[in-house]
C-alpha cells in the first residue's frame, strides 16, 4: 500500500516498531510483528488507519486495503 500511495517513503525497523517517513513527516509507531500473548494480527488496522491519516493518503489507501473502506 505504501509503495502505491506514498512513493518515495522510507522505513527503518527498530526493536518494537517501524519508523516510516514520507513527505517530510514521520510516523514512529507502526508495530513490528505480534506482541505479547494476544492473538492479534501482525499489524492491527487501527495503526494503519492512523498512519494513512497522518500522511494524508486516506483516499488512495482505501483503494488498496479493503478494511479501510
Amino acid at each position: 500500500m505504501l509503495d502505491h500511495c506514498a512513493p518515495g517513503y522510507t522505513r527503518k525497523q527498530r526493536t518494537h516498531n517501524w519508523l516510516v517517513i514520507f513527505g517530510g513527516r514521520s510516523y514512529p509507531s507502526l508495530p513490528v510483528g505480534p506482541h505479547g500473548k494476544r492473538h492479534n494480527p501482525e499489524i492491527q488496522v487501527g495503526h494503519v488507519k492512523n498512519m494513512v491519516k497522518h500522511f494524508g493518503i486516506e483516499e488512495c489507501a482505501k483503494g488498496q486495503i479493503e478494511r479501510l473502506r
